[in-house]
């Protein structure tokens, strides 16, 4: 049985380390802004990217378990794509009100439990207890196919009870949520742009996100902020510019982490 783990959060080595006796598939890991690299996670399959719609081979037909750990609702609804697509269970970190951990059988779908919405900024969510997930995942069986729902905070484990709300599309699977990077090499940055559409409040993100970097320009249309070496720029209509590099990973880690619309 080959497992899947969708990370980004530096719960992915850690999670390797409880699964060490099951062949694993990893897509990103902690990132380090300052080599603009992925840790690369040993004795185990690596992408050093974030999950996307184009590894529904790798990621969606070859792997038997999903495990989502990333800091993105897209990603964790794109897994859940994979996962009803492929008849597949599925375990995912879910912010809702509180850190929570599903577990979706193979009929079901997150959007089940919750209807998709931006993320809020992974940053600015309260810590993750690291190890009383992990215990979960040392003692599961992966086989049940059922429906659970661990509140971490509260250490509670509940059945879930899901009712199909709509027809499912698989629209994140086709790539119609996808977030795009396109690389200026005169301009030493990279945009984000989203496939769906998007019109973000610049007020939420200029409050939330004061106490992790500097604002050093705004007006109706954008903002501007300083973090490390970078300058990055949003807008309303949720397009995304980092100066000061030429990596798309260091531009995905940074939206995902401190933005993630």
């Amino acid at each position: 049985m080959k497992i899947g783990i969708s990370g980004g959060t530096g719960l992915e080595k850690l999670i390797a380390t409880t699964l060490k006796d099951y062949p694993l598939l990893i897509t990103a890991s902690e990132y380090d802004l300052k080599k603009e690299k992925f840790e690369i996670i040993p004795n185990v399959e690596f992408f050093p990217e974030f999950l996307n719609h184009n590894y529904i081979e790798e990621f969606g037909r070859n792997c038997d378990i999903y495990i989502d750990v990333s800091p993105s609702n897209k990603i964790k609804y794109l897994v859940s794509d994979f996962a009803q697509y492929f008849n597949k269970i599925s375990y995912i970190l879910f912010y809702n009100d509180g850190w929570k951990f599903l577990k979706l059988s193979k009929n079901s779908h997150l959007s089940y439990y919750k209807e998709f919405s931006i993320s809020k900024p992974f940053i600015s969510l309260p810590e993750i207890d690291r190890e009383f997930l992990l215990s979960i995942l040392e003692k599961e069986n992966f086989a049940n196919d059922e429906n659970w729902i661990y509140d971490l905070s509260k250490k509670e484990k509940k059945v879930l009870e899901l009712s199909k709300k709509k027809e499912h599309n698989f629209d994140f699977m086709k790539g119609q949520y996808a977030d795009i990077a396109s690389v200026s090499c005169s301009d030493n940055s990279v945009a984000i742009s989203q496939m769906n559409s998007v019109n973000i409040s610049l007020d939420f993100y200029k409050e939330n996100l004061k106490k992790f970097m500097q604002l050093s320009k705004e007006n109706p249309f954008f903002l501007e902020f300083k973090y490390e070496r970078f300058k990055i720029l949003i807008f309303k209509q949720g397009r995304f510019i980092i100066k000061g590099t030429k990596e798309k990973n260091t531009a995905f880690y940074i939206f995902y982490h401190f933005f993630g619309f």
